[in-house]
């Protein structure tokens, strides 16, 4: 009886949101260094610090979440979803830092659509988040949820077309290995955003 009597702690809802504009700006930023790879290193120092500052944001949600007595949501939800965006933000990262680790000067134009659907996928996501705190929009996430999952569909088959290509043509083992290994760290950052995404659709069920 004593938690509907105590106001709730609503600047989760901000720091989500931070964390949602810092996974667009990083997958914007990631995107921007495939069409420019002979400036990747400087990307991936920008992605890099954006990624340690989803960190600190990520940090600050569990302080709050220790120290507050009413949330807005479920704890388990709120761990769950913070550590979620944490987790697409280092799948960003972590691709990234492969580029100049490879020395990869160039890329097939399946990596390239696989980093815009990784954008669009983010964007989406970042929808989601800027309605979280008003479940009367849960039509609104669920539409953006399904963009989400739209996306992550295409990019199963262009890993496919990509990894088919790969066998048949590369004949450079190094790069063979190479390549194969972008193809999945990029669909890991899809596949890490549309588990947010089902995060999102499992907190709008329970509370709407």
């Amino acid at each position: 009886m004593l938690r509907k009597f105590l106001p709730r702690q609503e600047n989760f809802f901000n720091e989500f949101q931070k964390m949602a504009d810092l996974l667009a700006e990083t997958a914007t930023e990631f995107q921007s260094m495939l069409h420019d790879l002979q400036n990747q290193q400087k990307h991936v120092h920008t992605i890099e610090a954006l990624e340690e500052s989803g960190d600190k944001i990520a940090h600050y949600i569990f302080n709050l979440l220790h120290k507050t007595f009413i949330t807005p949501f479920d704890r388990h939800d709120i761990h769950h979803l913070t550590s979620g965006l944490d987790d697409v933000l280092d799948q960003i990262n972590r691709c990234a830092q492969r580029f100049p680790f490879y020395d990869l000067k160039s890329v097939p134009h399946e990596i390239i659509r696989l980093a815009e659907l990784a954008l669009q996928a983010s964007l989406a996501l970042k929808e989601c988040v800027y309605r979280l705190n008003s479940l009367k929009q849960a039509d609104k996430i669920f539409d953006f949820c399904q963009q989400i999952d739209a996306a992550e569909s295409e990019a199963h088959k262009m890993v496919l077309s990509g990894e088919k290509h790969l066998f048949l043509h590369e004949n450079h083992f190094k790069q063979f290995f190479k390549l194969k290994e972008i193809y999945q760290r990029t669909k890991l950052v899809i596949d890490a955003i549309q588990d947010v995404g089902n995060v999102i659709k499992g907190i709008v069920l329970e509370y709407s």
